[in-house]
């Protein structure tokens, strides 16, 4: 399940009266900042619908530190986080070279896989979610990808409606397992550098 043109440094990103942000790469040192960001921005998109006791395994799980050092040493990924202008994150997108192609529901081609791409909801509407799409998009078309592609959560209606403005279009489904459950998602996808 997922939850926004940067380069790879410090990108301006100031809305009027919207409040400025950067968005940049995270590097594997920052590896228990990004633990911290993105267990608290899953809660608060999932906490309401995903409870525990699943809810703390599957964050202890899936943003253990170690685990995200060794991952953003992976020269596949890409981390992009943005921060408010006082340098705390307020949002990250997690891109991953799909090795040959997507999957076989998305357009053909050599595909970039959106993992997870949150925002905090105070920040809802205003950029910051564009940002870190145009980083993923820019990032996906510097390794020579042609399609973008992310699953997303069927319920999650924000995010669809968001992810179809970005032009993703619904190309198939997936699913996705928190524990015991098995949540539908849609297969979204969209051409890299549109």
């Amino acid at each position: 399940m997922s939850s926004a043109a940067a380069t790879s440094g410090p990108a301006d990103a100031t809305g009027a009266g919207r409040g400025s942000f950067t968005v940049r790469r995270c590097g594997p040192s920052e590896s228990n900042r990004l633990s911290s960001l993105a267990s608290r921005l899953f809660v608060q998109a999932y906490g309401p619908t995903h409870p525990e006791p699943t809810l703390s395994v599957y964050l202890a799980e899936s943003f253990a530190p170690e685990r995200l050092a060794a991952e953003l040493s992976d020269t596949a990924v890409s981390v992009f986080v943005a921060e408010d202008s006082a340098g705390d994150p307020i949002g990250y997108a997690w891109l991953r070279d799909w090795p040959a192609a997507p999957p076989a529901e998305a357009p053909s081609g050599r595909g970039a896989e959106i993992v997870r791409f949150y925002v905090d909801d105070r920040w809802h509407g205003r950029g910051v979610a564009l940002a870190l799409v145009a980083a993923c998009d820019g990032e996906a078309a510097s390794r020579g990808a042609d399609v973008l592609w992310l699953s997303v959560w069927q319920e999650a209606a924000r995010p669809i409606a968001f992810y179809a403005k970005a032009g993703f279009t619904i190309v198939g489904t997936s699913i996705f397992r928190f524990g015991e459950r098995i949540d539908n998602d849609y297969v979204m996808a969209r051409a890299v550098g549109r």
